[in-house]
């Protein structure tokens, strides 16, 4: 993989990388451990680990920002994407309301229509009746029949279709209307009417509009001279109006339809980052803290009156760093800890943070679930029989240290700029010092984890120990489940 890129955060990744967990619950951090062999090979290692603990969250959020979209560009004349999955979007995403607008422009059609029916009647000289019949319940009927059709699946996908069976109805019924009418000049150059509303109210696409408006434009123009002696000199003023209706109503939809797929483009853009910038949020916090927050929620805080804590600590980490190449460590760690993610996942747990060689995770939070101690139980003995099967970079076999206690604590985001999920609490310090004082690769329990479950799973005593900052405690080691025809009926 190539490089991180710089970024304002990675100032502040060295000293969170070079914490101890059990540092930081007591409050001091001190960046790197005073037991290095090798100071400042420990350091470069624990930037590229910190570095490593942001890599999925931030390498694909970054190159995604970086790239541009491959084939989102028009082409120059049918404005059509050059990307088919880009054009199929926009056609998806306008399908709606274009159905919407073809029905209002048929039925401002047979509005606008029928409003010329009394001029028909006043300035028609011949067979008015009959005019009026070809205007007023030809052409209704057409427009009603092609609006009925919208509603059909197939043609709610091809309102070109549509559009082209009224336009075209139209324009044969007018020019029969003038045939038998014999109405004054004026009424053939009021084609031009047809060709602009169909070129800017019927929403069928810049190239169908453009197609469909020649099309019946010819088909009136070649009938007309047909049906009406008309001198040279009109016809060529009534053809030059017709082509230059067509070329004004093409220029203003061939605008209109651009800036309608760059709105369109600008709109994908803001969506896919919004997307990009939750997908990155969601791999630092819970998918429901993540919605709490984009609802506008702030202060988020929770108490807990009982969810399950888990620490694991690689054992002779300091010592492996230092025999081992940063690049090595980053590896091996990113092996680790990728495999644990699986098992968090699979268990339905939820993973707070890592730091330097630490991994903590929680049960029951933030969705409560009754079952959180003995998700977090199993998902113990699997991250330990998982790392038996694992190897430091020096090739030596790993060990963990896991620590395990339940009870209440609080729950809450910390930060602006960068946002934590992280917890506080007395169940959080004693799961630390389960971890942090139990023997390589075994679990080890406070007494409310064994009185909770000790039902389900074998456990062995460990006695009375002196833990850090809590005194004497009575811990356990967790072995494996209880078989089922062993476990005792409570």
């Amino acid at each position: 993989m190539a490089p991180l890129p710089p970024h304002p955060w990675r100032r502040d990744l060295e000293p969170i990388a070079g914490c101890r967990k059990q540092r930081i619950m007591m409050g001091g951090c001190p960046g790197v451990h005073a037991e290095a062999s090798n100071p400042s090979r420990w350091r470069g290692m624990h930037e590229l680990l910190a570095l490593s603990s942001f890599k999925d969250q931030l390498v694909d959020s970054m190159s995604m920002q970086d790239a541009k979209p491959a084939a989102t560009t028009m082409r120059r004349l049918t404005l059509q994407f050059r990307d088919p999955g880009v054009e199929q979007r926009y056609q998806s995403a306008r399908g709606e309301s274009d159905l919407q607008r073809m029905r209002l422009s048929l039925g401002a059609g047979i509005v606008i229509n029928a409003g010329f029916a009394p001029l028909d009647y006043l300035v028609v000289s011949q067979n008015p009746t009959f005019a009026l019949i070809l205007r007023i319940a030809v052409v209704t009927t057409v427009f009603m029949a092609v609006l009925g059709l919208s509603w059909l699946r197939y043609f709610r996908k091809r309102l070109e279709h549509l559009a082209a069976t009224a336009i075209l109805a139209f324009t044969l019924v007018y020019a029969a209307l003038i045939a038998v009418s014999n109405p004054p000049d004026v009424y053939i150059s009021g084609y031009v009417l047809v060709i602009l509303f169909l070129l800017v109210f019927v929403p069928v696409g810049f190239v169908n509009a453009s197609a469909i408006s020649w099309v019946c434009t010819v088909i009136f123009a070649a009938l007309t001279p047909m049906t009406q002696t008309i001198d040279l000199g009109s016809l060529l003023t009534i053809y030059s109006q017709f082509a230059a209706a067509n070329l004004m109503g093409m220029f203003a939809l061939y605008w209109m339809e651009r800036l309608h797929r760059l709105d369109f483009l600008s709109a994908q853009e803001i969506a896919d980052e919004r997307s990009r910038y939750r997908s990155l949020l969601t791999r630092i916090l819970p998918s429901s803290i993540v919605e709490r927050l984009e609802r506008g929620e702030e202060g988020i805080a929770d108490d807990y009156a009982e969810s399950t804590v888990l620490f694991a600590d690689i054992v002779g980490f300091t010592e492996i760093s230092a025999r081992s190449q940063p690049a090595a460590m980053v590896a091996f760690l990113n092996r680790v800890f990728g495999r644990y993610d699986e098992l968090v996942e699979r268990h339905g747990v939820e993973k707070i943070k890592t730091i330097g060689d630490a991994y903590m995770v929680a049960g029951g939070l933030p969705e409560a679930r009754p079952d959180h101690a003995e998700a977090i139980a199993e998902l113990a003995l699997d991250m330990l029989s998982e790392t038996k099967r694992m190897e430091s970079p020096d090739g030596n076999p790993v060990q963990i240290r896991i620590g395990i206690d339940t009870g209440p604590l609080t729950a809450g985001v910390i930060g602006e700029s960068r946002f934590l999920y992280d917890l506080w609490g007395d169940t959080v310090n004693t799961a630390s010092r389960m971890e942090s004082q139990g023997a390589p690769g075994r679990v080890q329990v406070s007494k409310t984890v064994y009185q909770r479950l000790r039902t389900k799973y074998r456990f062995k005593p460990l006695g009375a120990v002196d833990v850090k900052g809590k005194g004497s405690m009575t811990t356990w080691q967790l072995l494996d489940r209880l078989p089922d025809e062993e476990s005792p009926t409570v």
